[in-house]
């Protein structure tokens, strides 16, 4: 019998000789195709009812998308051979790097188990190697500043980024109202984490967006984001940027909030302040700046070295 409400040919009418169904028509067995897109739609209308952060959304659903694509089938069909198949694929044929793998199955676990199933928690991630990150050191940093100096809007944004260590993903939703101008703070609403954390405004910092914001009061700009922009617009302006200071390096937005956590520990600022204004969720994350400061360790060093 067919399924309710699917298309069935009338008797009497021949059928066309063809190898296999048109796209248009169900399954020989009537049962109705496969729509990944459906269910993609469903994950990340599921993800947003979470509250997940634009960038999970816009990452998970992508992997849901890949994952569909190699294999075609409902979830509730997919068996752990089609999971290792796909992981393989990953590694061998698109050659993920651990990181890249360990965001995709804990993308896809996600996605099993907001369908309630638990087939892909048996997926094991690797471990993520501990890279030390890339960062300016302050001479480069004041040149890159500098560079903004005629801009407004770009100073505004390198100034917060340089000395509020904000991720491209928090500035970028930042509205008027997260401002607090009488006591020099910024509100940074749903952070990594689903976190909310407060950070300083550096006179600096306050400056440059005042002038921003008296700009746009002069132009008529009605936008309630503080810096109506998308992290790609943030990334060239950075990269822009560091080029015109003349850094042969490929400088990021996230490099500035290395750069900042690096500077605040070499001139000893306390590493658990450092890991509040950073936002990070545990002190462990925030322990390899330490690594980083090669300076303060050789003063280190030099002040505990044995005698003989």
């Amino acid at each position: 019998m067919a399924t309710a409400g699917l298309r069935t040919r009338s008797e009497g009418i021949p059928r066309r000789a063809t190898a296999r169904p048109e796209p248009s028509d169900p399954p020989g067995d009537g049962v109705a195709p496969f729509r990944p897109e459906e269910t993609i739609r469903r994950f990340e209308r599921l993800l947003r009812s979470q509250e997940r952060s634009p960038c999970t959304v816009k990452q998970y659903t992508h992997i849901a998308r890949l994952f569909l694509s190699f294999v075609p089938k409902p979830l509730e069909e997919v068996t752990a051979k089609d999971l290792e198949s796909f992981r393989e694929h990953l590694v061998l044929v698109r050659h993920y790097s651990k990181n890249s793998l360990y965001t995709t199955i804990r993308g896809l676990t996600c996605l099993f188990r907001s369908f309630g199933l638990t087939i892909a928690d048996q997926l094991v991630a690797p471990r993520r190697p501990e890279r030390l990150p890339h960062y300016l050191n302050e001479e480069e940093m004041r040149r890159l500043i500098a560079t903004t100096a005629s801009t407004p809007r770009d100073a505004a944004i390198v100034h917060v980024l340089a000395y509020a260590g904000l991720r491209v993903g928090e500035l970028c939703h930042l509205e008027l109202d997260d401002l607090d101008l009488d006591r020099n703070v910024l509100h940074v609403r749903s952070g990594k984490g689903d976190k909310d954390r407060e950070v300083v405004l550096d006179d600096r910092a306050r400056a440059a967006v005042d002038r921003y914001l008296a700009e746009r009061a002069t132009a008529g700009e009605a936008s309630l984001r503080l810096f109506p922009v998308g992290p790609v617009t943030v990334e060239r302006i950075v990269r822009d940027r560091a080029r015109t200071a003349g850094i042969d390096r490929r400088v990021t937005p996230h490099m500035l909030r290395h750069s900042l956590a690096t500077a605040l520990l070499s001139r000893g600022c306390d590493i658990r302040y450092i890991q509040k204004l950073l936002g990070h969720a545990s002190v462990a994350t925030t322990q390899i700046y330490t690594h980083v400061d090669t300076q303060s360790l050789r003063a280190a060093y030099e002040r505990a070295k044995p005698g003989y």
